[in-house]
């Protein structure tokens, strides 16, 4: 059997090289759930059933999960890939997306990589053997205190979050050093691995989509919590909000200004 760790970022670059070639040529771009700010594209699929079918050459009979496939239940162990998150971005050609795939061992993450294409960048990680850009190993910042953070924020398309989007920004433009909004949330996460921010704050994610940038986070030496400020189950296809921290200082400051 391959192994997983070599396959994984293989399979991410391939995957993220045709997403660059088919963004070439037309594609098309509908809703999920005839929601119009909940998009899916036609590479997103077609890349989905690339991946998919490379992972069951490789390591037939093992589960997959993909953002853009239905399913009510996983084992403990399987395949999580997300074609191409930061689907909205791509459609509009902004160069912020990337390739996420990982696998996961009795609900834990233990390899996986968030790629790219555009920069060429991929974040990667190993359980045990840390996180890694391009090869190199990279860590968290050593920021503690929140005057100093520079703090992703994306509060999320619902209503119910319309308020708590618009509170804690207002924490952090009164709090940090620089708050921003991209919107690859895997990339964004990842960002806080490589010592780029301290923390990305999503209101509306599922958890099971970035178990990649989870595992990602916390080689790098830092916090993912979801539900009520406890650590981010991974599998878990529940929306809730998400907050990847570079450590407990820059996490607890948050915490007393933002309802997580």
């Amino acid at each position: 059997m391959q192994n997983r760790y070599e396959f994984i970022v293989n399979l991410a670059r391939e995957a993220g090289e045709k997403v660059l070639v088919a963004r070439e040529k037309h594609f098309d771009v509908s809703t999920k759930n005839n929601d119009p700010r909940d998009i899916v594209t036609s590479i997103d699929i077609e890349i989905s059933d690339f991946i998919s079918q490379k992972i069951k050459e490789s390591f037939a009979g093992e589960k997959i999960y993909s953002e853009e496939a239905d399913a009510d239940t996983w084992p403990g162990s399987f395949w999580s890939i997300d074609p191409v998150d930061g689907t909205a971005l791509f459609s509009r050609g902004v160069p912020h997306f990337s390739v996420v795939i990982a696998y996961v061992e009795n609900n834990i993450p233990i390899v996986g990589a968030i790629y790219n294409p555009v920069t060429r960048e991929l974040f990667s990680f190993e359980k045990g053997k840390g996180a890694f850009l391009n090869n190199k190993r990279v860590y968290v910042s050593n920021i503690t205190k929140l005057a100093d953070a520079h703090v992703f924020l994306r509060a999320g398309r619902k209503r119910e979050l319309w308020d708590w989007g618009a509170n804690a920004y207002k924490f952090l433009l009164e709090h940090v050093n620089k708050t921003a909004n991209f919107g690859s949330s895997a990339l964004d996460m990842c960002f806080v691995g490589a010592g780029r921010i301290e923390a990305s704050i999503y209101g509306n994610l599922t958890p099971i989509d970035i178990i990649a940038a989870i595992g990602f986070v916390n080689e790098a030496g830092g916090i993912v919590v979801g539900k009520d400020g406890k650590l981010a189950n991974g599998t878990s296809k529940e929306k809730q909000t998400i907050v990847a921290v570079n450590n407990p200082e820059i996490l607890s400051a948050i915490m007393k200004g933002i309802d997580i």
